[in-house]
């Protein structure tokens, strides 16, 4: 179940919370209205989404244009440890090297094409004239139209 007293994560709120207390503290509104997704980085959706939502819950003092992490804010954050590292000390997933291939033989096409019949009269349907529309085809690459 969610709980409501706290930002959920990744939300504006959330991010401008980190973002301050990696800056040690304090952040311009400038510098966290970049890291917003654009709904959120109006004037009215940044007071409501972040500015009022860390108020409600004293995670922030507000000034001119800058908020100030609180005590609790900085405990909120502090529980957010891979949110504060700086990008470079984040885990990066390692790429797989390319498969190595052995190198075959050319495709010897005599091994693949068809074997003899083992009983008399096996290959029979081949001798059927091919009906298509009114079309007749005999095996004999005769068409009788």
């Amino acid at each position: 179940m969610a709980n409501p007293s706290v930002p959920r994560a990744g939300s504006p709120a959330h991010i401008a919370i980190c973002y301050a207390v990696r800056m040690g503290g304090t952040a311009r509104y400038s510098e966290i209205v970049q890291l917003l997704k654009p709904e959120h980085q109006s004037v009215f959706a940044f007071r409501q989404y972040v500015i009022q939502a860390l108020l409600d819950l004293a995670y922030v003092t507000v000034g001119d244009d800058f908020l100030k992490a609180t005590s609790a804010g900085k405990e909120y954050a502090g529980k957010h440890v891979a949110d504060l590292l700086p990008r470079s000390q984040k885990y990066v997933g390692q790429i797989v090297p390319a498969r190595s291939v052995v190198s075959t033989a050319a495709l010897d096409v005599n091994r693949l094409r068809h074997t003899r019949p083992i009983r008399p009269g096996a290959d029979d349907h081949l001798q059927i004239p091919s009906l298509m529309g009114n079309t007749r085809k005999l095996p004999s690459g005769e068409v009788i139209g």
